[in-house]
């Protein structure tokens, strides 16, 4: 198991790995992150990311655990670099984070998505 690694150089251990830690019992993978790239980055590139594979004999299916997901770019950055280096399967999933309606930019796209953009009651196919 390995969470897409922040790109903002946060110190300690990665969100995800505390809120999930030992709950699933599978081994974490841990990645080297290219500080070529930033945080501000939304574009794949095959070398963002350096996983430290186990050493093991046995295959690798890495579960991927993401906390956002805008472009998917990080995350297909990882899954590339752990195929290229040897995991047999990679699954991602993204976990969603509760919005703070009291933080300022938060409570702004709330505000900005509280009136449907489209009316789910009509077929889209409808004229």
């Amino acid at each position: 198991m390995i969470a897409v690694p922040s790109t903002r150089s946060r110190a300690g251990a990665h969100p995800l790995a505390v809120l999930v830690g030992e709950r699933l019992r599978l081994p974490w993978i841990m990645s080297a992150v290219n500080p070529r790239y930033g945080p501000d980055d939304h574009d794949f590139h095959a070398d963002w990311f350096t996983p430290l594979m186990p050493a093991s004999v046995a295959p690798v299916h890495a579960l991927v655990l993401e906390d956002t997901w805008t472009t998917g770019a990080r995350t297909q950055s990882l899954a590339h670099a752990l195929k290229i280096l040897g995991a047999t399967t990679v699954t991602a999933v993204v976990l969603g984070r509760h919005v703070d309606p009291h933080f300022d930019p938060a409570r702004q796209l709330l505000n900005v998505i509280a009136s449907p953009v489209f009316d789910t009651t009509r077929c889209a196919a409808e004229d």
